[in-house]
């Protein structure tokens, strides 16, 4: 199933939205010097990424199951 190209724009906007937010939040919180809230290696972003499948994991199954 192919999305139409108005909704990868829209995702893409998201996306661009979310980096640039991270960015300025990021650097905000290091002017402050304020820990920054972030795995700092590997480890810490594979366990993010981890638990976005997983999340994504459990919305499928339930939404399989309930059909």
């Amino acid at each position: 199933m192919e999305e139409k190209p108005e909704r990868k724009r829209n995702n893409m906007a998201v996306l661009i939205i979310a980096f640039i937010a991270g960015v300025v939040i990021a650097a905000l919180f290091r002017a402050l010097k304020i820990t920054v809230p972030v795995p700092h290696d590997l480890a810490g972003l594979v366990g993010l990424i981890g638990m976005f499948v997983g999340s994504m994991a459990v919305d499928i199954i339930t939404k399989m199951m309930s059909k």
